[in-house]
């Protein structure tokens, strides 16, 4: 195993400050590469190191040390993009948004509420009742992923999936339900 690891993993004093200096520039490099900013790439890179020095415990020097960041790095990558597709779906789905704001209740708006809100209860009894479950515990009870995870017996990375599978199944639905 690298000596840099065991020295972090002992809490050897600057042996994580020396770790991060070690391998940030090329860690760098990697997702300036990969992100659309350089904000977003020093973001993930934070990011990335958070998980490193979490999972480094975990690190068995079956590889390289920076072939396993650039992994993590890897996983960070497409975490910043589903979320970033997320947020746009979201934004696309969210069609009471307006209308929240406004507070004048009019015949349209009445009418026009009731059509949203058949549409979207609509859209959500067509989907799977693992994907009813998993949006009603995160937007109906507002329960984070992990306590999500544990009502519903899965992992955590297993429960994001799910999420984010059920948001693209109601999209879709949402998108194509016909009164």
């Amino acid at each position: 195993m690298d000596h840099l690891v065991e020295q972090v993993l002992s809490g050897q004093k600057g042996a994580a400050t020396r770790f991060y200096h070690k391998y940030s520039p090329m860690l760098r490099r990697f997702l300036n590469a990969k992100l659309p900013s350089p904000a977003d790439a020093e973001e993930l890179l934070q990011d990335t190191f958070l998980s490193v020095f979490d999972s480094l415990p975990l690190y068995r020097g079956e590889c390289s040390v920076i072939s396993w960041i650039y992994s993590i790095a890897r996983h960070e990558v497409a975490d910043f993009y589903r979320k970033r597709y997320v947020r746009e779906l979201v934004e696309k789905t969210n069609p009471l948004f307006e209308e929240l704001l406004e507070t004048v209740e009019t015949p349209e708006k009445v009418w026009d509420k009731t059509k949203v809100r058949a549409r979207f209860f609509g859209a959500y009894k067509s989907l799977n009742q693992s994907y009813q479950d998993v949006l009603s515990y995160r937007y109906e009870l507002s329960l984070s992923v992990k306590e999500i995870a544990v009502k519903m017996r899965l992992t955590f990375k297993a429960t994001e999936s799910l999420l984010y599978r059920a948001r693209v199944a109601f999209s879709l639905a949402y998108n194509n339900y016909a009164e």
